[in-house]
């Protein structure tokens, strides 16, 4: 197992995988597509987010994704992970973990004091984030008028 940063071509081929696991990752609240995650993501890696892979034997068995941002709030530059994913088949066995772990562990090698993530309700993840010391900060909350 490695996981590493991403390489361009490994981001294209990940954004558009993250197109079609969009609906499970959101508990259903997004639409899977590969135009909305090339709308979502790209953005922010034009905008230096990047991509850690967790790669074993060629194969890619998760990803997360990193940046930084003004938090006008705050008033400071906070990180945010995004777009965490792990294929089912490699799920319970630390991969999730040791992702998360990495990329907070190169936020702080920036300076980053603050790390964010927004977890879907009813997502299992909010336990492994949770585990890492995470805690719930607000709630976003929606009405659809018709």
């Amino acid at each position: 197992m490695a996981i590493r940063r991403a390489t361009q071509a490994e981001a294209n081929y990940i954004v558009q995988l993250s197109g079609k696991v969009m609906k499970e990752s959101s508990m259903g609240y997004a639409e899977n597509g590969v135009q909305n995650a090339y709308n979502l993501f790209m953005p922010i890696i034009q905008n230096g987010g990047y991509f850690l892979i967790d790669i074993e034997n060629g194969r890619v068995r998760g990803w997360i994704l990193l940046a930084t941002d003004w938090n006008a709030v705050k008033g400071q530059v906070m990180g945010n992970l995004l777009s965490a994913y792990v294929f089912p088949k490699f799920r319970r066995s630390g991969v999730a973990l040791d992702l998360a772990t990495a990329a907070i562990n190169e936020l702080k090698a920036l300076g980053i004091r603050t790390i964010q993530i927004n977890v879907f309700d009813g997502n299992p993840s909010r336990i492994l984030c949770e585990k890492l010391g995470f805690k719930p900060v607000s709630t976003v909350m929606e009405l659809d008028i018709q």
